[in-house]
């Protein structure tokens, strides 16, 4: 049981969010307004938030609609690539883990 909990100890939380975020994304409509919201902004009446607008550049970078997503956010794109790295960095730190899991050696923390 005890060797469970150290291979759930290796998945990293926060790539596991990003990629559902990325995920989600993927998945909605940039074209049509949000009826459903997370956003404190959108929630309380404001219409424009930076957070927003990065997802949904993010969006229309996923829908080939570049000339939008730069509309939207200038940085959209940019955040997307750094997204993407940091995603990749933590697979491959969690890979390497399991691997030295694998062979009885102790393994790297979320220090990054």
């Amino acid at each position: 049981m005890s060797k469970i909990f150290s291979y759930i100890k290796l998945i990293e939380l926060e790539a596991l969010m990003w990629a559902f975020a990325l995920s989600y994304l993927l998945f909605i409509n940039p074209y049509e307004p949000q009826i459903f919201s997370l956003c404190l902004f959108h929630n309380i009446g404001i219409e424009s938030c930076p957070g927003c607008g990065i997802g949904r550049s993010i969006s229309f970078f996923y829908h080939s609609d570049i000339i939008r997503s730069i509309q939207t956010h200038p940085l959209g794109i940019v955040a997307f690539i750094l997204i993407v790295l940091r995603i990749s960095s933590l697979f491959i730190k969690m890979k390497n883990n399991f691997i030295k899991l694998k062979r009885g050696l102790t393994w790297q923390t979320s220090t990054n």
